[in-house]
């Protein structure tokens, strides 16, 4: 992006990778679903594509890949955005 936007959002995109087992795969993905910071999308095979908007995803991350029926949890995307009054060289309009 080559503008700044008005809003300041601490988003993560991950895609969790989940056990073969379906009972296993289906009960964590509800334990996932009920985090009030994680935004699920729907399973494609075993890959459960999810965003984190929270000023640091990384306990949440760590959360993650405690969970019995993850086996790997892959970054996407991490935004790396600082608020405007902390940037030191604001881009032009």
């Amino acid at each position: 992006m080559s503008q700044n936007r008005p809003w300041q959002t601490e988003l993560s995109s991950l895609v969790v990778t989940l056990a073969v087992d379906k009972a296993v795969a289906t009960e964590t993905i509800e334990k996932i679903r009920g985090h009030e910071c994680i935004s699920v999308e729907p399973t494609v095979g075993n890959y459960l594509p999810l965003a984190i908007e929270a000023t640091n995803a990384r306990p949440i991350h760590q959360w993650l890949e405690s969970l019995a029926g993850v086996h790997y949890v892959d970054v996407v995307f991490c935004s790396t955005e600082v608020p405007e009054e902390e940037s030191t060289s604001p881009l032009p309009l």
